[in-house]
């Protein structure tokens, strides 16, 4: 492994496809990858983030209309959010960058989770993450939660928090207009042993691995590797 800086996606394009993780970190080809709601996307970030920090958000509401996309998507996805219970619990840290140890190891996890809640009524620490696309699929399975929940697990010290793994959950928020749909993932003590011994287990198998297999039957369409990869 070239380096010891570990996300989620990493992890999730390793598990994805061996020949697509070859390109993108073995071999570091920069190829664009295209997300349709990407402008989207950060858009509402930006407009969730700055409410949330107390600044004024007039101006940028008022430059969505001149400039986004199709009929006004960004207006309708912050009109759902905006008066949802979420932004009005305790905020923690919003647009929170970590860069956690995984234990035991010289490696470490990075990311940035978009906003860390305290649910005093529950008792509860919400990791929040916006989704103005698609939930990924499989969540189970997906390595943006686990990294997420144990990084800050983790680093609960250094923010000066204390709980129990069992009172953290990680949520995703599916913003689209007119609505907001919520998929929770739960915590303990025994996921974070069991997301710890995965993250390591697949370290090691990609410092050991040699050949970078495409994936059988690969039926995605759209690949930023697609045009060399020998698999099509």
């Amino acid at each position: 492994m070239k380096n010891n800086l570990l996300n989620h996606d990493r992890f999730n394009t390793w598990q994805t496809c061996r020949k697509k993780y070859y390109f993108k970190y073995i071999k570091e080809l920069k190829y664009p990858e295209f997300h349709q709601d990407y402008e989207l996307g950060k858009s509402v970030h930006a407009l969730i983030d700055y409410h949330l920090r107390g600044l004024n958000i007039e101006h940028l509401l008022k430059n969505s209309d001149k400039e986004i996309v199709v009929d006004n998507e960004i207006y309708k996805r912050w009109n759902a959010i905006k008066n949802h219970p979420i932004l009005d619990k305790k905020v923690i840290k919003t647009e929170w960058g970590f860069n956690t140890n995984l234990k035991g190891t010289s490696h470490w996890l990075i990311g940035r989770i978009d906003a860390i809640f305290f649910d005093e009524e529950k008792g509860k620490y919400i990791i929040a993450d916006w989704k103005t696309g698609i939930i990924p699929k499989n969540i189970n399975i997906n390595f943006q939660h686990q990294i997420y929940l144990y990084a800050l697990y983790q680093s609960k010290k250094d923010l000066k928090l204390d709980f129990k793994p069992e009172n953290l959950v990680f949520q995703y928020f599916k913003i689209i207009p007119d609505a907001v749909e919520i998929t929770e993932i739960t915590f303990s003590e025994e996921k974070s042993l069991e997301y710890e011994e995965n993250f390591v287990k697949i370290i090691n198998k990609i410092e050991n691995t040699i050949q970078f297999p495409a994936q059988e039957n690969c039926q995605v369409k759209i690949c930023s590797y697609k045009s060399i990869c020998k698999n099509n």
